[in-house]
């Protein structure tokens, strides 16, 4: 792509610009953007361009309190920053900053301005789609978990009612007592003892002698 083609498509981007953004001077400080109000704070070797800022302009510069453009190569290059008692942001991005990054990031004694932003607009918030799934996703979790203990309890509830109506009777098997035989004694010479019942109900055991 040579330099001719860029240069082309520059001024094409340019020319839309001009359609898309309206800008005017109302005094030596003050300018308009699409009715939004700038006031130059600062200029620095005839910085400020009205019609390069235009071409150069974006709708997200509105949320900084300030914009700092630099001229570098003959283009023009805008950043914006925060004013300095500005919470949740970076050191780096307040305008208590701006010399250092004139001297770090732009061309040495280069022409520059900066834009005090009279209406700032802060970029609306807007829901994380996978935030929202996640919360669904929980609340759809914690639905289900409550229906399952609901259905698990009625269960319970149920097999207790069952118990309660239900009784089972057992009727007592017969016990029969097995009386064990006596046990045989023989005497000395082989022949069987008799034995004889005392009033006691036990049993005594007698030897005949020879």
């Amino acid at each position: 792509m040579n330099r001719e083609h860029i240069d082309e498509l520059a001024a094409q981007q340019a020319e839309r610009r001009q359609n898309l953004y309206q800008g005017m001077r109302l005094d030596r400080t003050h300018i308009e953007v699409n009715k939004h109000p700038f006031e130059i704070v600062t200029e620095y070797r005839n910085g400020f361009d009205l019609e390069k800022f235009i071409e150069r302009f974006s709708p997200i510069l509105n949320k900084y309190d300030y914009i700092v453009g630099d001229w570098g190569f003959e283009q023009l290059r805008l950043k914006g920053f925060f004013r300095d008692d500005m919470k949740d942001v970076q050191r780096a991005q307040t305008i208590g900053t701006v010399q250092d990054y004139l001297y770090e990031y732009c061309n040495f004694g280069c022409a520059y301005f900066i834009l005090k932003n009279e209406r700032v607009i802060k970029p609306k918030k807007t829901s994380h789609p996978r935030k929202d799934e996640r919360r669904g996703g929980k609340r759809s979790n914690n639905n289900q978990t409550r229906a399952r203990s609901n259905r698990s309890s009625s269960r319970s509830k149920q097999r207790r009612k069952n118990n309660k109506n239900f009784t089972t009777k057992h009727k007592a098997a017969p016990f029969a007592e097995k009386r064990q035989q006596p046990a045989k004694v023989t005497a000395g010479n082989g022949r069987q003892a008799k034995t004889t019942k005392q009033a006691s109900g036990k049993r005594h055991f007698t030897i005949r002698q020879k």
